[in-house]
C-alpha cells in the first residue's frame, strides 16, 4: 500500500507521490479475480498508477482527477507516443538555453513572472518565505527555457521534472498535512541559479530519458490509451457521464478522512507551475474536492443514517467539552455523504457480480475511532453490494492529538461485488 515501491520503478519514479500505493497493489488484484477486466474505473486517480499499470497490460480504465497538479502528472505518465530522437532534440535546446540565459537575461523577472502568493519571496513583512531569491530565479530560468518547447507532451513533461526538484529547492518539507520549514532554512547553502539548472538537467537525463525509451518501445505493443480516458474535474459530477453496467472492475484509494487538505500539501507545484494563479482559482479547486478537510465550509449537513456513523456521533455527543469545532463534525459528515453519492453511481456503472478494491483508512476524532471502514461497507451494501471482505493492509499511527486515547488507526482494502 505504499508507493515507496514506486521510487525506482520506471515512470512511476517520474515523481515521488508519498500518498499513492504500489503498482504491486495493481498486479495483486489483476491475479486475485478470477476474470480479465475489460474496463476498470479509477475515482482518483493521483499519480496516475492505476490506469498506468493497467495501460501496459492492454486493459482499459476510466480516470478521474480533480487537482490539476495530479491530473498533469497522470497524464504525462499515461501518454504513450513519445519519441527519443524528438526527446533528445528538445533536451538539446533546453541545455542551450539554460547554458546561455544567465549571461543574456540578468534579470529573469522581466520575461517570467513569480507565482502568485505572499509566502512565495522574502519580504519585509514576512519572517519566512518558499524560496530564497537565488532558488526561484533559477526556478524561473527553468520555466523559461521549458516554455520555448513547442510540443505540449514534451512541454508538460519538462514541467513535471521541475515539479520534482522544487521541495529540494525550496525552504520547505511535506510534513503531513501541510508544508513545514526546514530546521537549517535560513542557514543552509543557497543554491544558485546554476544549482538549480543542473538538479533539473539530473532528473530529466538520469530518471526520464532511458524511460522515453522504454516507452517508445512499449508504444509498438500496447494498443489501449488510457491518456484518452482521463478526464479533469471533480468525479462526484463527472461519473455521471460514465455508461451504466458499463465497468467492470473499480480500483481506488480515495482521499483518507485525515483532513489532509492536498492542496496545501502541493502548494508549490501548483504555485510554481502556475495551475492555479489566484485565491478565487485555489478556492474553487478546494470546493471541488472531496470533503476530507475543513478548509471549506459547506453548512449544516445531515447525518447520514448508518448504524456505526451514528454509533460515533452518540458517542461524542456524550463529550459536549469537545464540541466546540463544527467544522470536524461537518466534514466527517460530508465525507460520508460523498461516499454515499458515489457508491449509489458504482452500483449504476458496474456490471453484475464484479469486483471493488476500496483502499481506505480509520481516522480518529474527539478522542473516538471514527471506523471509516466499516462505515464504507454499511453504505456499500445499503446500496446492493456484496462485503466479500475488510482486509487489514497495515496500522498508522493517529495523529498526536488523539493518540493518548487511540494509539493506532487501521488501514484497510475492503473488497466489494457487485
Amino acid at each position: 500500500m505504499q508507493f515507496n515501491k514506486n521510487k525506482t520503478v520506471s515512470i512511476h519514479q517520474w515523481y515521488p507521490f508519498v500518498e499513492g500505493y504500489s503498482k504491486e497493489f495493481i498486479e495483486s488484484i489483476l491475479n486475485e479475480i478470477e476474470y480479465i477486466p475489460e474496463s476498470v474505473l479509477e475515482p482518483f486517480s493521483g499519480s496516475g498508477t492505476t490506469a498506468l499499470e493497467l495501460q501496459f497490460k492492454n486493459i482499459s480504465c476510466i480516470s478521474f482527477e480533480v487537482s490539476p497538479f495530479m491530473h498533469l502528472l497522470s497524464s504525462v505518465k499515461l501518454y504513450n507516443n513519445y519519441n527519443v530522437d524528438t526527446f533528445n532534440a528538445f533536451l538539446f535546446n533546453l541545455k542551450d538555453t539554460l547554458a546561455n540565459l544567465p549571461r543574456r537575461v540578468s534579470n529573469i523577472r522581466n520575461i517570467e513572472k513569480v507565482p502568485f502568493g505572499r509566502t512565495i519571496l522574502k519580504s519585509d513583512s514576512l519572517k519566512k518565505w518558499n524560496f530564497h531569491d537565488e532558488s526561484l530565479d533559477g526556478i524561473l530560468d527553468v520555466k523559461y527555457a521549458i516554455s520555448l518547447v513547442d510540443d505540449i507532451a514534451y512541454r508538460d513533461l519538462f514541467r513535471i521534472a521541475l515539479a520534482s526538484i522544487l521541495l529540494e529547492v525550496s525552504n520547505v518539507f511535506r510534513n503531513g498535512k501541510c508544508l513545514s520549514y526546514k530546521k537549517d532554512w535560513q542557514t543552509r547553502k543557497i543554491l544558485n541559479r546554476k544549482d538549480v539548472h543542473n538538479l533539473f538537467l539530473l532528473k530529466v537525463e538520469n530518471v526520464i530519458k532511458n524511460d522515453i525509451k522504454l516507452l517508445e518501445d512499449l508504444s509498438h505493443t500496447t494498443r489501449i490509451n488510457n491518456y484518452d480516458q482521463l478526464h479533469f474535474g471533480d468525479v462526484r459530477t463527472n461519473i455521471l457521464e460514465v455508461e451504466d453496467n458499463s465497468i467492470d472492475l473499480i480500483i481506488t484509494s480515495p482521499p483518507y478522512l485525515n483532513s489532509r487538505d492536498y492542496t496545501d500539501i502541493y502548494m508549490l507545484e501548483l504555485k510554481v507551475l502556475d495551475l492555479v494563479k489566484n485565491y478565487d482559482e485555489l478556492n474553487n479547486l478546494r470546493k471541488n474536492t472531496l470533503r476530507s478537510h475543513v478548509q471549506v465550509k459547506h453548512g449544516e449537513l445531515c447525518d447520514l443514517d448508518i448504524p456505526t456513523l451514528q454509533e460515533y456521533f452518540t458517542k461524542i455527543s456524550e463529550k459536549k467539552v469537545l464540541l466546540w469545532n463544527n467544522d470536524l463534525l461537518n466534514m466527517i459528515r460530508g465525507y460520508f455523504l460523498d461516499m454515499d453519492h458515489l457508491f449509489k453511481q458504482f452500483k449504476r456503472v458496474m456490471q453484475p457480480e464484479k469486483y471493488i478494491y476500496f483502499n481506505v483508512a480509520n481516522s480518529a476524532y474527539f478522542e473516538e475511532e471514527v471506523k471509516v471502514d466499516i462505515i464504507i461497507s454499511e453504505i456499500a451494501i445499503r446500496h446492493g453490494f456484496k462485503l466479500v471482505e475488510i482486509r487489514k493492509a497495515r496500522n498508522l499511527k493517529s495523529s498526536s492529538q488523539q493518540s493518548e486515547a487511540i494509539k493506532s488507526l487501521r488501514e484497510s482494502v475492503i473488497i466489494f461485488k457487485s
